[in-house]
């Protein structure tokens, strides 16, 4: 399981990069710096949530992981 900041960090390294190409295809379609900022600072604030706890989610359920055997015993030679 990720600790809290483990998961914060990961959660602004991604929106920091995804804020940047949401502000230029923005800014590319309205041609306004207003409306490509409100676009920007809206989606980005529930994007962030959103994205924070569906890590959480993820880092407590074991679905679809593979835990390998720290058993020495189980090691066939």
């Amino acid at each position: 399981m990720d600790s809290k900041k483990r998961t914060l960090l990961k959660t602004a390294i991604y929106r920091g990069s995804t804020t940047g190409m949401l502000f230029i295809l923005s800014w590319l379609f309205t041609n306004d710096i207003y409306e490509t900022s409100i676009i920007t600072i809206v989606f980005n604030i529930l994007a962030t949530g959103i994205y924070y706890f569906h890590e959480r989610f993820w880092s407590r359920t074991n679905w679809g992981t593979i835990h390998q055997s720290t058993n020495k015993a189980n090691v066939v030679a």
